[in-house]
């Protein structure tokens, strides 16, 4: 596994599923349903990128632990 990916809503999440179950390999959810993590292959993690159901910036992961850091420092 080479990318944890936090999923931002149910739809999202539906999306990855319908791009995940087309390209190889496998690939582990974890976390909460509220809130679930994809661990994924660097296949994987491209897909995701190409069908546009994640950002190709590289911020899906880091943007939430950036805010839940914040608001534990205020």
């Amino acid at each position: 596994m080479g990318h944890a990916i936090r999923i931002q809503s149910r739809e999202q999440y539906i999306q990855a599923l319908r791009v995940l179950d087309k390209v190889g390999g496998t690939w582990q959810g974890i976390g909460p349903s509220s809130d679930p993590v994809l661990l994924l292959t660097e296949a994987q993690y491209t897909a995701l990128i190409e069908a546009g159901v994640i950002p190709s910036n590289g911020k899906e992961g880091k943007a939430s632990a950036t805010k839940a850091a914040k608001k534990t420092k205020s």
